[in-house]
């Protein structure tokens, strides 16, 4: 369908979301940010694969040909989710998506469009009027290499001892004596991997060999290093001198490379926090350096000592960053632009806003956490978790003194066959203290994972 939102409103002009339903929230901020940049409203229209009940984004096109297929195969819904490749691929030959952005090219003088990940292969973005509103997808492609930020990025912060092995054989050669170093294994991952998708932890040779089998495929091995935390860093760059650090998060790893979920703000030391920050704006200013504007993420261990690690860096927004965003919309000074804005002024001019600011020490008392619930197995649901309320209302209204909250966000719905590798959905949970925080959060993964129908 068209959204009906491209068809009313005619006194905003339209933005364009491609990516996964997780990002729609961000809209918001998106559409503040360039208001005050660009001193008209503007509305968000978002094009993603995601199976779900009810949208948060009130004007979204659902492209997943093979969610489509599945779902009429077997007489019911299925939610399956496309590598971003194929998402990409589906969402450039749509004609509905093609046609919604004529129509909102008849209205307006140019399109923004913006993603959750820059990456090649949007075709939309080859169309006359459509701008990219983001880093440069092909650079960003090449930032993302594991390979690349590695022989990169350590002569400038501390990394895991590591070895680059070009294709299987390689790799499968070089672990019986990296095994016999590294006493506490090895951590081998693809050239690209994010979530804990294509990694792993291993002890033996075999189970290496079990796991990857793509004989041409180039393999990142380091050592394994036992640690206590796994923090991340979210941040925006505009170029070699204006890095800007929203704040360090704990994620929360679940068997040794499977990101679940993050709490906020991170335990760990004051003075141990502003080492990784300072780490960050290194490899910020780095990525400037070779072109980069925009979010980016960076992931570290810390060990029972204090010592850290970079595991790796994610040119792209962080499943943390809508999280950050309400943070800060309530910690930065007023006026003060969010990371959205940030964004849009690094890739437009490789600058911040003069009134770009730290949050306030004095902030509100706020304790964010969340959830991901991705499939290991086929399953399905039984009964839909709504979504009570916007998080970022959630969090103005702790920030304001009231109650916390659990929220549930992106459920798939009722009667939903989930495959493996799908979202059934996420938890975030706000509240005054990290107690409480905790607390919602352990009742809204119970919740979550008690939507699933009974085998």
């Amino acid at each position: 369908m068209i959204p009906h939102g491209v068809e009313r409103n005619r006194n905003a002009a339209c933005v364009l979301y491609v990516g996964e339903a997780k990002g729609c929230p961000l809209a918001e901020f998106v559409c503040e940010g360039l208001r005050r940049r660009l001193g008209r409203e503007y509305r968000n229209v978002s094009v993603v694969p995601d199976v779900q009940d009810i949208y948060a984004e009130p004007n979204a096109i659902v492209v997943n040909p093979r969610a489509r297929r599945l779902s009429q195969e077997r007489g019911a819904r299925v939610a399956v989710r496309p590598s971003g490749a194929e998402f990409l691929r589906a969402v450039s030959d749509s004609e509905t998506v093609r046609q919604a952005v004529r129509r909102i090219l008849d209205q307006q003088d140019g399109l923004f469009v913006w993603m959750f990940e820059s990456r090649p292969g949007l075709a939309l973005l080859d169309m006359p009027g459509v701008r990219l509103l983001g880093p440069d997808p092909r650079l960003a492609q090449t930032l993302n290499s594991k390979l690349w930020q590695y022989r990169e990025l350590s002569a400038l912060v501390p990394v895991p001892d590591y070895r680059i092995c070009d294709g299987r054989e390689e790799l499968l050669d070089a672990l019986p004596d990296l095994l016999s170093r590294w006493p506490d294994g090895v951590f081998v991952s693809l050239e690209r991997s994010a979530g804990g998708e294509q990694s792993m932890v291993a002890r033996t040779p075999e189970a290496v060999a079990e796991r990857f089998t793509d004989a041409r495929a180039r393999y990142l091995v380091t050592r394994y290093l036992p640690h206590t935390h796994d923090p991340t860093v979210l941040a925006v760059t505009a170029g070699e001198r204006d890095v800007f650090v929203a704040g360090v998060a704990d994620q929360r790893i679940e068997g040794g490379n499977r990101f679940t979920g993050s709490t906020w703000p991170s335990v760990l030391p004051a003075a141990l926090q502003e080492a990784l920050g300072e780490c960050v704006r290194r490899i910020g200013r780095r990525l400037g350096r070779a072109g980069y504007r925009g979010i980016f993420g960076c992931d570290f261990i810390v060990d029972a000592r204090g010592d850290y690690r970079l595991v790796e860096v994610n040119a792209r927004k962080q499943g943390t960053t809508m999280e950050f965003c309400c943070m800060l919309d309530q910690a930065l000074p007023a006026g003060a632009p969010n990371l959205l804005e940030l964004e849009y002024c690094a890739v437009t001019g490789s600058a911040f806003p003069e009134n770009t600011a730290p949050p306030r020490a004095d902030g509100p008392p706020l304790h964010w956490g969340t959830f991901n619930h991705k499939a290991l197995t086929p399953a399905a649901t039984g009964r839909f978790l709504s979504q009570e309320m916007a998080e970022r209302d959630l969090f103005r209204r702790v920030a304001g003194g009231g109650e916390g909250g659990c929220l549930f966000l992106e459920h798939v719905g009722a009667d939903v066959q989930v495959e493996a590798g799908c979202f059934l959905g996420r938890v975030a949970a706000v509240d005054s203290t990290r107690d409480g925080m905790l607390s919602r959060l352990q009742e809204g993964r119970r919740r979550l994972a008690d939507s699933l129908a009974a085998r």
